[in-house]
């Protein structure tokens, strides 16, 4: 059984100063209704301010109200009505002070809000009906048990309590609950010429209906009184329309005091009823249009924050971004000032996503963008455009010391470490800044410099860099390039040309790797894959071209095969995007099946650093390739970042020595015990080693000493067509120990040593 929390000493505390500072306020205003009552006519005693005074308290301060209401209500009666009902009377204003906020938050209502019409309703059309109901009850009661009811006064005497204090309830509680609502204030000229219309008609209505001195004149007052609080309903807050409504009911009840005096009777009790009726619908509907208005506009306030700002950082989003710089460029046109676009990249950031869930990266995101809203003036400008950028519009005088301290403010407080579910982060970050009206005057250009500026500064990792033309140049070729490969793909521009490998103690050719060159005819001749290979994976069009690339060496193979040539193993790189665009071993697969090519005769080779990017889906990758026979292989090794324990996990069966080391392999003593190492590492890992870059006979005699496996480069072939390649099948290179000469059995190729 679960037991509630005992209260400490500061809600215990409070606890008591509310109900001593609820008690006061109801033993004040309850004297002075009692007191009222023995003085005026009967109008008064339809209007009891202390039941508003209950309520409202109920509704604020809840549970701790209670005891107050019913302090209250003891003291105020004391005295004043007989002894032996006077308890009751406390008894059933406390009770009904529960009930008003208890039962509506039973029925499912929130706290007491103008701005919910279920709200209003709950409280006003069940929670003070019902509370106010039973207090009656409780006194009438009380007032008939002690004899103090004359002989069927009973069922008038509780409507008359029970009106008594509903009445006072729903006018007084609203007033009082709006008293610390901030759009009571003015914020635009025409509201306050709106204010002036309201109190002069005010004032008319209230010359009508008691000063003007006949009927006719009081039937238009009662009748202005409607359209009158519903004009405030509409136009202004809800603290305006309960103020309204209690000085409209003040004034109608007024009025009909007036006008019996005029007559020299007392109130019919038809028309206390008729009085109580009007005050309550005028609340009620003023109450009700007021909340409707408050949900319609903060539904449209929703609606705006959600079309224009990001929902997980709360910054403004690309849309709201887009409209501020435009607004911001034409005003620093208009003012002769400098505008500065700062466009923020966070570094690695899909590493983290990758590593920790999105979860985290969701977490760190929002932890940047509070950092930069921080660091940031209150006049500068940040959004986020999408997942991991961020951008910065200030506005400063012309000169570039100002956004290059703000630059590295940013980069500075971003690096601090953060702790996230009890790990420790760091964020980096990768600036480009440009500047108007210097390098543009229009939002979309500026975006598009900021943007190069910054994968310049993501390359250099210099943290921030200032667009420059040099940049325009560049992303222009950039675009010539990319609209160039997909011409390519279209016409069938692409060819294959391979490179064999030899296996040093044999001699033999044991391998060939597909390598893509890109023919444009009458333009410039073959374009390098160092040309097209780094604007294909930027813009992903390197999954489509290594599609292509692995289908048409695949066909190759088949068609060397089924022409009795004996190929060998044909191996086919895989860029990182493929790894991360998902479905590539089901691609493989189909891609093999397609075209009828033996799995035991491909090879796929991968970046070392692609291999540890994400060590899971490698894994995942590499064990559905190994499943059916195909051959892995770790490109360019000792050029990244391995962890050997996640190397070990992996499903390879080569590592292939970057040609970095191989170059130099006879004269630099560090490059010569790098490639040593990584073929003992190899071997104790079970796995065969091949050398990138032989071009020496020298060279490929040091490596086979050293025990590599295989070797690679222009000693054994340059790369080649097809028609060429062929006729290396079947044949074997043979290395003389006494002369030290490499030769095909018929053809020598290399010179002696």
């Amino acid at each position: 059984m679960n037991f509630p929390a005992i209260p400490g000493p500061t809600e215990l505390r409070r606890f008591f100063l509310v109900a001593l500072f609820v008690s006061l306020a109801c033993f004040l205003v309850g004297r002075v209704s009692l007191l009222m009552a023995g003085t005026f006519d009967n109008v008064v005693n339809v209007w009891w301010p202390a039941s508003g005074i209950a309520a409202a308290a109920a509704i604020r301060y809840r549970g701790a109200a209670v005891p107050g209401v019913l302090l209250g209500s003891l003291a105020a009666s004391w005295g004043v009505v007989p002894n032996d009902v006077f308890p009751f009377l406390g008894i059933g204003a406390a009770l009904g002070a529960w009930i008003i906020y208890w039962l509506p938050e039973k029925l499912g209502a929130e706290s007491f809000s103008f701005g919910s019409i279920r709200s209003v309703a709950g409280y006003c059309l069940v929670g003070m009906p019902v509370g106010t109901a039973v207090s009656a009850l409780v006194i009438t009661v009380a007032l008939q048990w002690t004899n103090g009811l004359a002989q069927g006064q009973y069922w008038s005497t509780l409507w008359s309590l029970w009106l008594n204090q509903m009445t006072g309830a729903i006018l007084l509680a609203p007033v009082l609950l709006a008293a610390n609502i901030h759009d009571w204030r003015i914020h635009r000229e025409v509201f306050k010429l709106e204010w002036l219309g309201v109190v002069l008609t005010t004032m008319a209505v209230g010359y009508l209906t008691l000063g003007a001195g006949n009927h006719q004149s009081w039937e238009i007052g009662e009748f202005l009184l409607f359209p009158l609080v519903l004009w405030v309903a509409l136009r202004f807050s809800a603290g305006a329309t309960t103020t309204l409504v209690l000085v409209a009911s003040i004034i109608r009840m007024a009025s009909s005091s007036n006008e019996y005096s005029w007559i020299g009777s007392d109130i019919h009790f038809l028309e206390v009823l008729s009085i109580q009726i009007t005050i309550l619908s005028l609340a009620v509907c003023g109450l009700l249009v007021t909340a409707a208005l408050t949900e319609r506009r903060e539904s449209e306030i929703r609606l705006d924050r959600l079309a224009n700002h990001d929902p997980l950082t709360g910054l403004p989003n690309r849309t709201y971004f887009q409209v501020y710089l435009e607004h911001a460029i034409s005003l620093c046109q208009r003012q002769g000032n400098q505008l500065s676009l700062l466009f923020i990249d966070l570094d690695r950031f899909k590493h983290i996503n990758d590593s920790r869930g999105h979860e985290v990266g969701d977490e760190v995101l929002r932890v940047v963008a509070d950092r930069l809203a921080g660091v940031l003036r209150t006049d500068d400008f940040v959004a986020r455009l999408g997942g991991d950028e961020f951008a910065v519009v200030m506005s400063h005088p012309r000169s570039l010391r100002a956004v290059r301290r703000v630059a590295l403010k940013i980069i500075e407080t971003l690096a601090e470490p953060f702790k996230l579910d009890n790990r420790h982060y760091a964020i980096s970050a990768s600036i480009g800044i440009t500047a108007c009206p210097d390098d543009g005057t229009d939002a979309n250009t500026l975006l598009r410099q900021a943007d190069m500026a910054m994968y310049k500064a993501k390359l250099k990792r210099s943290g921030f860099e200032y667009f420059s033309d040099d940049m325009n140049a560049a992303a222009h070729e950039q675009l010539t390039i990319e609209n160039g490969i997909r011409r390519a793909l279209r016409n069938d521009d692409f060819a294959i040309l391979y490179q064999p490998k030899m296996d040093l103690r044999t001699g033999k050719v044991v391998g060939i790797e597909a390598l893509i060159r890109w023919m444009v005819p009458n333009v410039l001749g073959i374009v390098g894959p160092d040309k097209f290979i780094p604007v294909a994976e930027e813009t992903g069009l390197i999954v489509p071209v290594g599609h292509w690339v692995l289908r048409t060496a695949c066909l190759q193979w088949v068609a060397w095969h089924e022409a009795g040539l004996n190929p060998p193993i044909i191996s086919v790189n895989l860029s990182p995007r493929q790894f991360t665009h998902g479905g590539l071993a089901r691609e493989i697969l189909l891609v093999l099946e397609d075209t009828g090519m033996n799995p035991a005769f491909l090879g796929l080779e991968i970046t070392e650093t692609t291999a540890m990017e994400n060590p899971e889906v490698t894994l995942q990758v590499l064990d559905e390739m190994g499943r059916h026979g195909i051959q892995m292989m770790i490109d360019d090794f000792g050029t990244g970042h391995s962890n050997l324990r996640q190397l070990k996990r992996l499903p390879i069966d080569a590592v292939k020595i970057d040609k970095s080391f191989v170059k130099d392999i006879l004269i630099d003593k560090d490059d010569a015990e790098i490639a040593t190492a990584i073929i003992h590492l190899a071997h104790l890992l079970d796995l065969r080693v091949v050398a990138e870059g032989v071009e020496s006979q020298e060279v490929a005699a040091f490596l086979k000493e050293k025990g590599c496996d295989e070797i690679q480069g222009y000693l054994v072939g340059k790369p080649m067509p097809p028609d060429a390649i062929k006729n290396m099948f079947g044949k074997k290179f043979l290395l003389e120990k006494s002369q030290m000469e490499m030769h095909f059995k018929d053809t020598t190729l290399l010179m002696a040593q």
